[in-house]
């Protein structure tokens, strides 16, 4: 592998968690019918399904303003989004089941899958939604179905299948800060028995976030910002100091669907994407690490106006770090960082970096997924082969700021080749499924540190490049049956069997001076070498009663096992060995839940407790230079409800609330200090709502509807530790939506709002206090409006 870093609603009959309202597409239609889901690798109505789900159609998912793969998270109760490079990666916490290391070796614990593929690397879980039939998200461990890695929960999209008849759309919107969105499909018959459907889409907006680099430094003395005084431009070469926040995605989804003949189908999907953005659009929020007795952090938090330290003590003295090339130990301002830049508008998005550029990150993925079908009488058989390719190549200034110290460098490249063969059956007290599954990982990834020329580290120009290689291969045998015990009480049991083996080869180099070529080959004589394999047998399972008193009421209760296999660290030069391998952490969850339907139809109320048992759970915490994961034990246990209903023919409203509380048990924050902590990127309480009101429009005809929702976010920490300066706060966000439809339906105008309020939030950050005195923080998008129209034939 060759590293190159400088390469460049219709109303809104919506369905929520277990709750689901679906309609026909546009504005008029409030016809309230079941939702048919796949998530126990059959269909079924959703309210059937003993499961925590929330499922959305493509139409729901348009009216909500879903763009993004992660956008349903606002929607769902006990769903968060973690991440790193400021966002453009980003990931989902279920129920507090969440690990944020961006190691691009090392898998989610809630697992995507695409059409019934498996997305392994991180890289994919975010993604442009176009073109979708619905989506799936499943709450509680999946493992006994869809595997290991499934331990909170999944999230499923599923594409709209190619039809018989001719249709398509075309779908265009402009938008805040020069949005172009171009969205279409086409589908139809393309021969006796063969069907087609080709989808794509494309979308590009400026930047948000406004780099104020070189003209203004928001320093006192910028001869500070790099080691040579006497050049005051010595970075702009290395850099077009671009503004930040940008995206430029184009992808596109081809389709056939091969009628073999009565009992077969054949059904093959290739796909492929790219993006490419700016660096990550981290800012700079200064910050001061406080430390115990023996020199170890105990802390950190924001500066205020009369901090002089660079780091505290025990006994309050100043202490120097090694990263400034000074031994004072002292910040040149009050309340600055290392170097005395003091961000110039909190949160806000005016900023000042010395490495930036507007297209320098790129995301590509590629692959091939093909399901055939055969019926053969008493059971159905199912095979589904899926093939991935994941490239990406990042950068980012590390510490935010206009000083050149560090910049952190990414490159990595996968593939994935999965084989699932299943069995469905059923007899008039019995269904059944089983099946096994093959899944083959190979990735290579190199990453790290950065010194350019100039810096003020006192190192000198370097790399530090980290390169690590894993290949995973994965066997599993599976099966469950749904037994009826009589004819309200279902009985529900699931078995899974999984050898998983890896083989791990890891290195870290130290080049001094850097050869300044910004290429990193394969290393020749590193100065950390690691090699380990390992073999080990995992299982999963469910036990589960269903008791269905009436037609309209369904409570479940039962138990869960899932696992996240075991991997293995990587990090600096400093890495110690014994720390680099870690075990797979197993989660005992006990749920009891109910799904109702009320008043004749017009409303569904659905709810769910939980609690989970975690032993050996992968507890990822953030050191600095590099991410740590441990196993910790764990617990959390929680509260979900979730209401829809329609009063009238007219009005549609909505509402949902997740809360937990969740412990990590025991996280060694020093070599003498443990503390028992929440998960990162873990929100106690998250809860949303929306009101939708539908009338005639007499000036064109049609149909016009008025819609606004809200969703609340309670406060979290984006590292382990919960140091002070590593809390998110709490946010609130508000969106507003008008859309006309025409009387044939043809034709569809939204205009809306996102973020109506124009909140300032941070989303993701890291915790730098003792490299160069802050933190890395990325904030959620500003205020932003858009106009789209669609023509549906």
């Amino acid at each position: 592998m060759k590293y190159n870093y400088y390469k460049r609603f219709n109303r809104l009959t919506h369905c929520v968690a277990a709750v689901s309202l679906a309609a026909t597409a546009g504005v008029s239609a409030g016809v309230l019918e079941e939702v048919v889901v796949t998530a126990q690798k059959r269909e079924q109505s959703l309210q059937d399904v003993g499961i925590a789900i929330s499922a959305f159609s493509g139409e729901q998912m348009n009216s909500l303003g879903v763009e993004d793969s992660v956008d349903i998270a606002r929607f769902t109760p006990s769903i968060s989004v973690s991440g790193s490079f400021a966002g453009q990666m980003s990931q989902f916490s279920i129920r507090g089941v969440t690990q944020n290391d961006f190691n691009d070796h090392v898998e989610a614990p809630n697992a995507v899958y695409i059409d019934e593929g498996y997305v392994a690397m991180q890289q994919g879980q975010m993604f442009s939604t176009f073109d979708i039939a619905r989506v799936e998200a499943l709450k509680g461990p999946q493992g006994t179905l869809f595997g290991r890695n499934a331990t909170g929960g999944l999230i499923h999209f599923i594409s709209k299948k190619p039809t018989e008849e001719l249709e398509g759309y075309v779908d265009v919107t402009l938008g805040a800060y020069s949005q172009r969105r171009f969205e279409g499909a086409v589908s139809g018959s393309l021969a006796d028995g063969v069907m087609g459907r080709l989808s794509g889409m494309y979308n590009r907006f400026d930047e948000y976030v406004d780099n104020n680099y070189p003209q203004n430094t928001f320093t006192a003395d910028p001869t500070l910002l790099h080691s040579d005084p006497g050049n005051p431009s010595a970075l702009n070469n290395l850099s077009d100091n671009s503004d930040l926040g940008n995206d430029d995605t184009w992808a596109f989804r081809g389709q056939l669907l091969f009628e073999l003949n009565e009992k077969a189908e054949l059904h093959i999907i290739g796909f492929s994407s790219k993006t490419t953005t700016s660096i990550g659009a981290y800012q700079s929020a200064q910050t001061v690490a406080t430390l115990d007795g023996n020199g170890e952090q105990v802390g950190s938090r924001y500066t205020n106006s009369l901090d002089m330290c660079e780091i505290i003590s025990a006994t309050g003295a100043c202490v120097n770090t090694t990263f400034d090339g000074d031994f004072d130990g002292l910040r040149p301002v009050a309340g600055g960082d290392f170097w005395g830049y003091i961000d110039p508008d909190g949160n806000d998005f005016d900023t000042s970096s010395d490495f930036a550029f507007d297209d320098f990150n790129e995301f590509e993925t590629s692959g091939i997924t093909m399901k055939l079908t055969v019926d053969l009488e008493s059971m159905t058989l199912t095979s589904i082969t899926d093939y991935k390719d994941f490239d990406k190549f990042v950068g980012l200034d590390l510490e935010g700021a206009p000083v050149n110290q560090f910049i952190w460098l990414q490159e990595s490249q996968e593939e994935t080749l999965s084989q699932e063969f299943r069995l469905n059956g059923e007899t008039d007290t019995m269904r059944w499924v089983a099946g096994f599954y093959y899944l083959d990982i190979e990735n290579d990834n190199i990453s790290g540190l950065s010194g350019l020329p100039n810096n003020v580290s006192g190192f000198g120009s370097f790399d530090e490049p980290r390169e690590a290689s894993l290949q995973t291969k994965s066997y599993s045998l599976f099966g469950q049956v749904d037994f009826d015990l009589s004819e309200t009480l279902t009985l529900v049991a699931g078995l899974r069997a999984t050898l998983e083996e890896k083989d791990y080869d890891f290195n870290v180099g130290f080049v001094l001076p850097s050869p300044v070529n910004f290429k990193w080959d394969p290393l020749v004589a590193p100065i950390v070498s690691f090699s380990d394999d390992t073999s080990d047998t995992l299982w999963t399972g469910k036990l589960q009663l269903d008791w269905t008193p009436t037609d309209s009421l369904l409570i479940y209760g039962g138990i869960n096992r899932g696992v996240k296999a075991g991997s293995f660290n990587s990090g600096g030069s400093s890495i110690d060995p014994l720390t680099i391998a870690y075990d797979e952490e197993v989660l005992t969850a006990y749920e009891i839940g109910f799904k109702s339907t009320l008043w004749d139809g017009a409303a569904r109320f659905n709810g769910a407790v939980f609690y989970y048992d975690y032993k050996d759970y992968q507890a990822a915490r953030w050191l600095g230079f590099a991410n740590l994961i441990t196993n910790n034990d764990a617990t959390t246990k929680g509260v979900e409800l979730e209401l829809i209903a329609s009063p009238t023919d007219n009005l549609d409203v909505m509402f949902n609330v997740g809360y937990f509380d969740a412990t990590v048990e025991d996280v060694q924050i020093t070599s003498t200090l443990t503390k028992d902590v929440e998960p990162t990127f873990a929100p106690d309480t998250t809860a949303s709502g929306l009101i939708r009101y539908t009338l005639p429009f007499e000036v064109f005809g049609g149909m016009l509807a008025l819609q606004g929702d809200v969703t609340y976010q309670s406060k979290t920490y984006h590292n382990l530790t919960n140091f002070s300066s590593t809390e998110i706060d709490s946010y609130t966000l508000g969106n507003l939506r008008a859309s006309w439809e025409s009387i044939e339906g043809a034709w569809l105008v939204d205009v809306y709002v996102k973020n109506v309020s124009d909140e300032r939030y941070n989303t993701l950050g890291f915790d730098l206090s003792q490299v160069c005195g802050c933190n890395e923080e990325a904030q959620g998008r500003p205020r932003w409006w858009g106009v789209s129209l669609r023509y549906t034939f």
